[in-house]
Order: C-alpha cells, then structure tokens, then sequence
C-alpha cells in the first residue's frame, strides 16, 4: 500500500471517528439537557417505542401494548390488559361507553383524561374505556374498534374527532437511528421548524387545512364512520360524533368552515354530532395547553370537555 492510499485511509477513518464523536456529544447533550420530560417531540418518540406497536391488519396501523405503564410528558400513563388508558380492565357486568380518537383522547400531557372524569361523574354501573390512540387518524380508529372491541359489547361510542383525522397516515418503518437516538428527533424537528418559518413547508394550520382537500381519502374516511354509524344503530348502540378543537387561537377559529363538512356529514346520516369547541372557546387558550409548546388539552381542559360531555349525554344515560 503507497503512501496516498494510506493517508486517504487515515484522512477517511479521522472524518468518519470526528463526525461519530459530534454525534455522540449532540446525543449526550439533548439526554442530559433537552430530555426534561417537557420536550414534545422527544416524548413522543418514547411513546412511540414504550406504548405502541404496528398492527398486524394495515388498516389499523397502530396499536397499543397491554398491561404497561411509562411515565411520559412528566404524566404516567397506564394500559390496562385490553390496551385502553384505564386504571380497571373492561367489566363486563356495566354499562360501557368507548371512547375513539387520537392523542386528544388518550390524554396526552394529561394527569386525567375526560374519559376518566365522565365516568367519575356517571352513575357506578357505567364504564368508560379510553381507546385513544397518539397519531392515528378516523379511519384507523374504526378499524381497530371493528378488529379489536367489538367484542366488548358497547352501549354507546363516541368518536372524538380532531382537526387532524382525516390525514392520510402512512405507517413507515424506522430505523435504528430513528428509534434510538433522541438527537435525530431533536436535531430533525429543529430543521421542521426553520423550513416552517422561512414557509419552504406547511405550517400546522396549512397542513391540517390540506388534509381536507384529500378527497379520495376523506370519502374513504366517511364511508368508515357511516360503517360504524349502520352497525352501531343495527345494535342499538349510541352513536356520537365529538369535535374536539384545535385549542390554538380559538377567538380567531381557522378550522370552522372543516367543521362544517364533519357537522354537515352527520346530520345527514343521522349520527349525533357535538362539538366542545362551544364549550372550549369560553376559556383563554393557554390555560388550556399541557405547556406553551404542546397544545394538546391539559387536566383543565379535560374536566371541561367531561363537564360537557356530561350535560349531552345524561338524558341519553337515564334511558338505559
């Protein structure tokens, strides 16, 4: 071997041992500094790789794992042995209420989650099972109502919709860097954020705005609420269509002409929509977030959305 080749080697090796040794300083220093359970983003990759699994039926995407706990966003979370966030597993002798819907409905940054506090304030013989799910959308939480509680025997579900779920998920595989190291997160979501402010990409009110504009999966969407909507009444069940606002900016809504089309579609098929946004908007906005960063509903917010909740469906609730 020449001299060239061996100082190419030695040059290579060094770029390669100086790249890998600022790597692992970035990683030492988002898990030392940045990871003070508060950062979103980071918190969501634990989810992702505590709480979650792909589903073997593609057209759920996401599952939960059973009988787990992992504290998350400074808010321990706990999976009972269905999957649902609930302290109890699933009692067969009450009533039971299921709750469908995204990150907004699992309670995420929330100690308490509306689901909790309905059932606090029903009558004892009623349950209510918080099937939330982190980053899915309508359509995969039908299906997983279809493939994995059916079997529960509901008297009533309701499906929390947020802004969101109509987007078009694709369940990708990720790799080892992905998975593992927080500083990919930390570093990608920090490129997100300079693209999104120099507008080389969509911001969050642009991207939700253009998951409505999806029209073949929209139709798609529907036509799976209109599934649960045709075997819930062939069973008796209530069925009930929950809007749960985007809780920035409510003075100044961007979302309501979306609402609209999801208001419009259940009247239409007969299906009981509510919207907590009536209920949300009376509030300042960021008395209503985890942190100044994540907007998802605290603990206050949750209360406010059971408390009405609450008032909708009690005449429903003496009936049974």
């Amino acid at each position: 071997m020449n001299n060239e080749n061996k100082t190419f080697i030695f040059k290579s090796l060094s770029l390669s041992f100086s790249i890998f040794f600022i790597f692992f300083c970035i990683e030492i220093y988002v898990r030392a500094v940045v990871d003070d359970g508060w950062n979103l983003d980071i918190e969501m990759l634990k989810y992702a790789n505590s709480l979650k699994i792909v589903s073997n039926n593609k057209a759920v995407g996401i599952e939960h794992k059973k009988n787990i706990q992992k504290k998350l966003m400074n808010v321990n979370i706990k999976l009972n042995s269905q999957g649902f966030r609930n302290n109890k597993d699933v009692d067969l002798k009450k009533k039971k209420i299921l709750m469908l819907g995204d990150s907004m409905t699992l309670g995420w940054g929330s100690n308490e989650t509306f689901s909790t506090h309905l059932e606090r304030q029903i009558n004892q013989d009623i349950q209510v099972l918080n099937a939330g799910i982190g980053n899915t959308n309508t359509y995969m939480q039908i299906n997983n109502f279809f493939t994995n509680f059916i079997k529960y025997d509901f008297d009533a579900v309701i499906l929390n919709f947020f802004i969101n779920d109509f987007e078009n998920i694709k369940i990708k595989k990720v790799n080892f860097i992905e998975k593992n190291f927080y500083s990919y997160t930390y570093i990608k979501n920090m490129i997100y954020t300079i693209l999104i402010k120099l507008s080389l990409i969509d911001d969050w009110e642009k991207f939700y705005k253009k998951t409505f504009t999806d029209k073949i999966f929209v139709n798609k969407s529907l036509n799976e609420i209109i599934k649960l909507n045709n075997y819930c009444k062939n069973n008796n069940i209530l069925l009930i269509i929950n809007n749960i606002p985007e809780l920035r900016n409510l003075k100044n809504y961007k979302f309501s002409k979306q609402t609209q089309i999801i208001k419009k579609f259940s009247e239409e098929n007969g299906i009981i929509f509510i919207d907590s946004y009536d209920i949300l908007n009376n509030y300042p906005e960021e008395t209503l977030w985890v942190s100044k960063e994540d907007s998802h509903a605290n603990d206050k917010a949750h209360l406010l959305i059971s408390n009405f909740l609450m008032n909708k469906l009690q005449s429903y609730i003496n009936n049974w």
